[in-house]
């Protein structure tokens, strides 16, 4: 399985592709769903797929095992052999997720449990707030998890930090509650020559970029928080004082109360900001997903059965739209080591550099058909 496996990512991470445009993505796993006999739906909010693994006793609830599927708008500077060339990158390890989803398919396909497994490989994780529903979202509001009797839910996803074979387990709020900000300042153009005649929309952003970056420090002592500038654009000639200025940013907390807090705490700034350079701001806070909570009783069971892999993790400010599924039905949320053991430190996640050990692969699989057999007496 371990050489089938590393076919298989490699595969994937060659054809990454974006939000509810995994096409071609979606027909090479239900090519190698079919092939394992599973009952395959497909085009669940566009490009979503349900297979289903039947269980010995249809009377029992299905558990459900979710792997994203999307990529991020990345061009890939690995220099691998099998690197994607279409400026987009699976620099989060979707490629991997799916890859470890189809291997417990395998596995649960040749040995069915009494409970049917439903394999939800699930569209656009990486969605922006504000834009379109999340993947998550958007199948929860098809009725999947209603249609196929889905009661619990597990997935994993790859951490950077953990090193390969370690499974990562955290009772409580694992991923943190997202959201996403977009500032519009408007000021007055003016020569640049003469930067008095005008009011400078750029100088109010950059000052406004420290003001929050401070404000945050000082004023809020929660430590699992944070703000992030990520986009500014400004100006449109190099003798002309920017007009306007357009922001944009992330915010992470562990709730949405925390989120709410943030986003007057950015708008205090920028009055503040206004009435130093003359210049009018515009603040929009979008949610984007809700905190992660792993359930306590299922938390428990992975504990006791990956004994020899299982590492305790704390909350990251990271944020996944499971939470669309953790908040509707008992959840479990894994983190996968993937560095070598060799090394001390590998890129991060989204980054241009990100990498995946594929020695990882094989223990993954092994690990979540453990931890479904162990769901599956309960």
């Amino acid at each position: 399985m371990k050489e089938k496996l590393v076919h298989i990512r490699r595969t994937l991470h060659q054809h990454p592709e974006l939000g509810f445009q995994e096409h071609w993505t979606s027909d090479f796993l239900a090519e190698h769903l079919c092939a394992l006999g599973l009952e395959v739906h497909r085009g669940i909010a566009e490009t979503g797929i349900v297979a289903l693994a039947k269980g010995k006793d249809p009377e029992l609830p299905a558990i459900g095992y979710r792997a994203d599927m999307d990529a991020l708008p990345i061009s890939e500077k690995t220099g691998l052999p099998f690197a994607s060339t279409n400026g987009c990158m699976h620099a989060c390890g979707h490629d991997g997720h799916m890859t470890v989803a189809l291997g417990v398919a395998e596995k649960i396909a040749s040995a069915p449990l009494s409970h049917t497994v439903a394999f939800v490989f699930q569209p656009n994780e990486e969605g922006a707030p504000g834009e379109k529903p999340t993947g998550a979202d958007a199948m929860c509001q098809t009725g999947f998890l209603e249609t196929f009797n889905i009661s619990r839910m597990v997935a994993l996803h790859t951490d950077p930090t953990l090193q390969t074979g370690l499974m990562g387990i955290c009772d409580g709020c694992l991923w943190a509650a997202s959201g996403r900000f977009v500032i519009h300042i408007q000021g007055d153009a003016s020569h640049a020559a003469y930067p008095e005649r005008g009011h400078d929309a750029m100088l109010a952003a950059a000052a406004l970029v420290q003001a929050v970056y401070l404000a945050k420090a000082r004023q809020r002592k929660i430590d699992m928080e944070v703000i992030s500038f990520c986009q500014l654009t400004a100006g449109h000639a190099f003798n002309v004082i920017a007009p306007s200025a357009d922001l944009e940013g992330i915010i992470r907390a562990p709730s949405r109360k925390n989120l709410d807090q943030m986003a007057d705490l950015i708008r205090n700034c920028a009055a503040a900001i206004d009435l130093q350079f003359g210049t009018h701001t515009t603040v929009e806070r979008f949610y984007g997903a809700l905190p992660v909570i792993n359930d306590h009783d299922l938390t428990t069971i992975a504990r006791n059965c990956w004994k020899d892999v299982g590492i305790e993790v704390k909350m990251n400010l990271a944020s996944e739209d499971f939470s669309y599924f953790s908040e509707r039905i008992p959840s479990f949320f894994a983190m996968m080591g993937i560095r070598p053991k060799d090394r001390d430190a590998i890129p991060p996640s989204h980054a241009e550099d990100f990498f995946l050990d594929e020695e990882a692969l094989l223990p993954a699989v092994e690990a979540m058909d453990m931890l479904l057999r162990a769901l599956d007496k309960t």
